[in-house]
C-alpha cells in the first residue's frame, strides 16, 4: 500500500514536496534573523515599495505553495471533463512543478534581498528572468493539454471544439515560448521593461483568443 501511494506521487511530485518542505525549512531558520518588517513588494525601479511584518512576509509564499500542492490533485475532479487529465498526465506534472519552482525562486530572492538590500535594484530583473522561465517551461507543454476547464487557453470557440482547442494551444504554446524568450532577454537588457512587458502580455493572451476565435469562425 505504502509502495503504492508512493509511485502514485511520481518523481515530479517529488520535487513539488521537497520545493515546499525546503521552503519551510529555510523560513524556520531565517526566521529569527528577519528584520521587524519584510520587503513584498518592489516597483520597476526595483526599489521596495511594499513590506509586511515578518510573520507574514516569511510565510505566504511557502503557504501559498502548500495551498497549491493541495489544490492541485483536487482540481481535475472538480472538472467536468476529468477524464480528459490522463492524456495530458505529464504536461499537467509540468505545469504544477514549474509554478511551484516559480514561488521558491521568488522566495529564495524574497530572502536575499531582505538580508542584502543593496541588490534591490536587482529585484526586477530577478523576477522577470523567473517569470520567463515559466513561460517557457508552461508554454512547451501547452500544445499537449486536452479539453478541460481549468488549464490551458480556455475561450468559448476552444471548449465548444477539440480541433480548435488543439490548434489554439499550440499556438498559445508558441506565444509563452515567445514571451518568455522576450522576458529573459530582458532581464538582461533592462530597457523599456513596461512597454516590452505591456506588448507581450498582449502576444500571449489577446492573441491566442484572437486566433481561436478565427478558427471557429472557419
Amino acid at each position: 500500500m505504502t509502495n503504492k501511494i508512493l509511485k502514485s506521487i511520481g518523481v515530479q511530485g517529488w520535487v513539488r514536496i521537497i520545493l515546499v518542505v525546503a521552503m519551510f525549512v529555510a523560513g524556520f531558520v531565517l526566521y529569527p534573523y528577519l528584520p521587524a518588517m519584510v520587503p513584498t513588494h518592489w516597483g520597476f525601479e526595483g526599489e521596495p515599495n511594499a513590506w509586511s511584518p515578518k510573520v507574514w512576509g516569511a510565510w505566504i509564499i511557502p503557504l501559498m505553495s502548500l495551498a497549491f500542492l493541495i489544490f492541485f490533485p483536487i482540481l481535475p475532479k472538480l472538472d467536468p471533463k476529468r477524464e480528459n487529465y490522463e492524456h495530458f498526465k505529464k504536461s499537467w506534472g509540468v505545469i504544477q512543478t514549474s509554478l511551484v519552482g516559480f514561488m521558491a525562486y521568488m522566495y529564495a530572492v524574497t530572502m536575499y534581498v531582505t538580508f542584502y538590500p543593496q541588490y534591490n535594484s536587482y529585484v526586477g530583473q530577478a523576477v522577470v528572468f523567473g517569470i520567463g522561465v515559466l513561460f517557457i517551461l508552461m508554454g512547451n507543454v501547452m500544445g499537449k493539454v486536452r479539453q478541460n476547464y481549468f488549464v490551458g487557453l480556455r475561450t468559448p470557440w476552444t471548449l465548444s471544439d477539440p480541433e480548435v482547442w488543439q490548434k489554439s494551444q499550440r499556438f498559445a504554446g508558441w506565444m509563452f515560448v515567445l514571451a518568455g524568450l522576450a522576458f529573459i532577454i530582458e532581464s538582461i537588457v533592462w530597457i523599456a521593461i513596461l512597454p516590452v512587458f505591456i506588448v507581450f502580455m498582449f502576444v500571449m493572451v489577446v492573441l491566442p483568443m484572437a486566433y481561436s476565435y478565427m478558427l471557429s469562425r472557419k
